[in-house]
């Protein structure tokens, strides 16, 4: 069922993705439909509809590769993390929030940290936006060529990346924990007793 989502999630928003990468990379002004199409088209703008929807997908593989290693990192690395933080450093997150507000904050600090080496997968993502906005630099040139070519400026934006993630995983690990509590509570609490 996951698969199935990921593959929806791929199916659904990588055009979206793509199309809004090609306008934001659109210099000057769209004045009319016909221009906008070979914007968002490119050289595919006078096929048919069809056509033009499969352009709309270059770089899918690594976008799903990105995507596959990003939920196996993050749902797999959060729990090591949180065990870490709980053996290391447990007793300093209880008296600091408190006994259960201090195990919310772990989860959400070791969700954070997963967050910021989230980066290690940035070429990955940076290849996939090459590839959506400047498919033609891709002709002739395989993978290996590719990251030679570019070497570190795969990860140019990292500092960027890890800023955004930081606050943006430690804000839905502590919204999880808390809601999953809650649920969890309501659910033993709603139960029948014999």
């Amino acid at each position: 069922m996951i698969g199935c989502a990921g593959i929806a999630e791929l199916l659904v928003f990588h055009p979206v993705d793509t199309t809004a990468k090609r306008l934001m990379s659109n210099y000057g002004r769209i004045t009319s439909l016909s221009q906008l199409n070979s914007v968002v088209f490119k050289d595919q703008a006078q096929a048919s509809i069809p056509r033009r929807f499969i352009s709309l997908f270059p770089g899918l593989g690594y976008a799903a590769a990105y995507k596959v290693l990003q939920r196996v990192y993050k749902y797999g690395g959060q729990p090591f993390a949180r065990d870490y933080l709980s053996k290391h450093h447990g007793n300093w997150f209880d008296t600091t929030f408190g006994r259960g507000n201090g195990k919310a904050m772990m989860h959400a600090t070791a969700g954070s940290l997963i967050g910021i080496g989230e980066i290690v997968l940035l070429p990955l993502d940076v290849l996939k936006i090459k590839r959506q906005t400047n498919p033609e630099a891709f002709r002739g040139r395989g993978v290996v060529k590719i990251v030679a070519d570019e070497g570190f400026g795969l990860y140019r934006g990292w500092g960027w990346t890890a800023a955004r993630n930081a606050p943006g995983s430690f804000a839905v690990c502590l919204f999880i924990y808390f809601w999953m509590l809650a649920f969890l509570t309501h659910h033993s609490s709603s139960e029948v007793q014999p």
